[in-house]
């Protein structure tokens, strides 16, 4: 997978601004974070895989 974005980067500054956020906005960062999260570790297996 070849892409611009880093997912770990991406899924720690998601939950930094959860962390920094309240009710419904809060609760929608930590979803992201968490999709970030996956692709980073989906991205890892596919190296591992290669």
């Amino acid at each position: 997978m070849c892409t611009k974005y880093d997912p770990q980067f991406e899924a720690e500054a998601a939950m930094k601004r959860a962390a920094a956020s309240e009710g419904a906005d809060r609760q929608r960062l930590i979803e992201l974070a968490l999709a970030w999260h996956q692709l980073a570790r989906d991205r890892r297996d596919d190296e591992r895989r290669d």
